[in-house]
């Protein structure tokens, strides 16, 4: 799933945006990762 938010966000922004944004903000990062898991699981 991490892979899949990371394509996610690559796809919106730009290539390397999700390296980026996981190494400047980790906390927000992760929580952003747990809503888009919650979204995934939650339309299966």
């Amino acid at each position: 799933m991490l892979d899949a938010f990371r394509d996610f966000l690559d796809q919106i922004y730009y290539e390397g945006y999700a390296i980026e944004f996981e190494e400047e903000n980790p906390t927000a990062f992760y929580q952003q990762l747990e809503r888009f898991k919650a979204d995934h699981i939650l339309k299966k």
